[in-house]
């Protein structure tokens, strides 16, 4: 990956010098942004952005200590998921407890969020951005003077909800497609052997669209 040449020397140093895992590196980018969104409860928003990038660079790092000296593990995965889920409930509802955004859309976002997550396996599909979109509200809060916040998670529900149904049409596309090879290939067979077919069904709606 591109930001695995980026983030090179701090790959090696985090792994061979300092000695950490991949899971030790998500448990520590983990750590920071807990401590990001509890700082930016206490009310020092900056400084909670601030933190909440460092534990973003840090969990850049795990994958790519991961893929470069070939460390990766469904656990892994599974742990980062996990990790990167509550650090984005933990920031959002910090932003809500001191009033930034309403709690409405804190739970819109991250419900919309986990949809995504839960179907993300299947049809790889997933906007990204969502801790990346407050450094865009803090900038228009402070800039033009208005809900900063608040504008930028609504950005992130409408854009993982409509993830989310774009998703669920791929996975409905993927597993037709299976079906369907399946079903050809099975007649191939059945040919072969002189087995008389029926007519042939029409093609599903998804099956033209994607055609």
């Amino acid at each position: 990956m591109n930001s695995d040449g980026m983030l090179q020397l701090p790959i090696r140093f985090v792994h061979e010098t300092l000695g950490l895992t991949p899971n030790q590196i998500s448990a520590a980018g983990f750590i920071v942004g807990i401590a990001a969104a509890l700082t930016v409860a206490a009310g020092f928003v900056l400084p909670g952005l601030i933190l909440l990038a460092l534990s973003q660079i840090i969990d850049g790092l795990d994958g790519g200590v991961a893929r470069r000296y070939n460390l990766q593990s469904e656990r892994g995965q599974m742990l980062e998921v996990i990790f990167d889920r509550l650090n984005e409930a933990a920031i959002f509802f910090a932003l809500a407890y001191i009033g930034q955004v309403t709690y409405v859309i804190t739970i819109l976002a991250i419900v919309a969020i986990l949809l995504v997550t839960v179907i993300e396996p299947i049809s790889k599909f997933d906007p990204g951005f969502k801790r990346f979109m407050l450094y865009f509200g803090y900038l228009a809060g402070i800039i033009f003077h208005i809900r900063g916040f608040q504008i930028a998670l609504n950005v992130v529900f409408f854009s993982n909800l409509i993830a989310f149904a774009l998703g669920t049409i791929l996975v409905d596309y993927r597993f037709q497609k299976e079906i369907d090879t399946e079903a050809i290939l099975r007649r191939e067979r059945e040919l072969e052997l002189g087995i008389p077919q029926p007519p042939d069904d029409p093609p599903s709606f998804l099956s033209r669209l994607f055609a």
